[in-house]
């Protein structure tokens, strides 16, 4: 199991903890889902960017939405944005280096 290097994914039980937020250079990050999958979008430029991070796992089923509770809340997530833990902390990677690239983050401007 990769090392959570205090950004809070051992924290997230998905359900009464189900959301960390961190200030990351010019990026907002929020982590949320958990203890299995995440979600981890940022935002910048006071709300202007958007990115969330995607999925590299193969689909194993039909389903094209994965049911979290994020910030206490329950919602259906496209499947294509729930992360292992591991994508998790590769996606914060990415953003602690400043690189999104296309195959991990999906932009929405």
């Amino acid at each position: 199991m990769a090392d959570d290097s205090g950004w809070g994914l051992d924290d997230l039980d998905g359900n009464a903890s189900s959301l960390v937020s961190h200030r990351l250079g010019a990026w907002d990050l929020m982590i949320g889902g958990g203890p299995d999958a995440y979600i981890v979008t940022a935002t910048g430029e006071a709300g202007a960017r958007v990115a969330n991070a995607l999925s590299s796992v193969a689909l194993d089923d039909d389903a094209t939405t994965v049911d979290l509770t994020v910030g206490g809340q329950a919602v259906d997530y496209p499947r294509k944005c729930v992360l292992t833990r591991d994508e998790a902390l590769a996606a914060i990677a990415d953003l602690e280096a400043d690189r999104l690239d296309g195959d991990r983050w999906e932009i929405l401007e």
